[in-house]
């Protein structure tokens, strides 16, 4: 397995992200015309979060013995992981847990933030009893044992056709996920944060008898 380095956004800039929505986010991406929305990944259960910066992994699949136990080395991508990070894994959308049980629980006791899956996980009870956060395309007991071969950490990967590469920023919510790339990350946290506050006083409004109409031309939202 190839491993590149990584630069990581400050702690601060990081932390402000949790406050923001991934409609939100989604939207500030749309006007600066990015389109970064990773979609058919969905939750393990509803409510679980993620905000952190990405370490990316890249893998190769096959049928069962395509490759050796050895070639799985997930041990050595949690050791690499900081705490905070977000795992991100390009398994091309493929039916094979990468992720499990035991690497959760590997994960939490780190302190890593959680994993996003272009491809498989399995052991849900597990996981969702100690509440770790795994966004994962398939659910599948099909083990990487003898399929999966982890082929690089750090380098640009495609998750469900987004480009992450590593140091970007992961916001995922029920709604959705997110990649912010990390280039942008301090603008699109202040156009956000300002989009939230007009979506507070649009709210206030309502709620004193404004119609939908007359706020929606007063702010230009929807």
């Amino acid at each position: 397995m190839e491993i590149k380095p990584i630069t990581r956004p400050s702690n601060e800039l990081i932390e402000g992200f949790r406050s923001i929505g991934t409609s939100t986010l989604g939207d500030i991406l749309d006007s600066i015309g990015i389109q970064n929305v990773i979609s058919g990944v969905k939750p393990v259960k509803q409510g679980m979060v993620l905000v952190g910066p990405a370490v990316t992994i890249k893998e190769l699949s096959g049928v069962l013995g395509t490759y050796t136990i050895e070639d799985f080395c997930i041990s050595k991508v949690i050791d690499f992981a900081e705490t905070g990070d977000v795992l991100v894994f390009d398994n091309a959308g493929k039916e094979v847990s990468t992720w499990g049980g035991l690497a959760s629980t590997a994960a939490k006791v780190k302190g890593i933030e959680g994993a996003v899956i272009d491809g498989g996980c399995r052991d849900l009870d597990q996981i969702v009893g100690m509440n770790f956060s795994v966004f994962s395309r398939h659910f599948t007991p099909n083990s990487a044992k003898t399929r999966i071969k982890i082929q690089e950490l750090n380098g640009t990967i495609q998750c469900s056709g987004i480009r992450v590469s590593p140091g970007d920023i992961i916001v995922a919510d029920w709604t959705g996920i997110i990649v912010v790339p990390r280039e942008k990350a301090q603008e699109v946290l202040e156009k956000s944060r300002e989009a939230e506050r007009d979506e507070g006083y649009f709210i206030d409004e309502l709620k004193k008898g404004k119609t939908f109409g007359e706020m929606q031309k007063r702010t230009g939202r929807l």
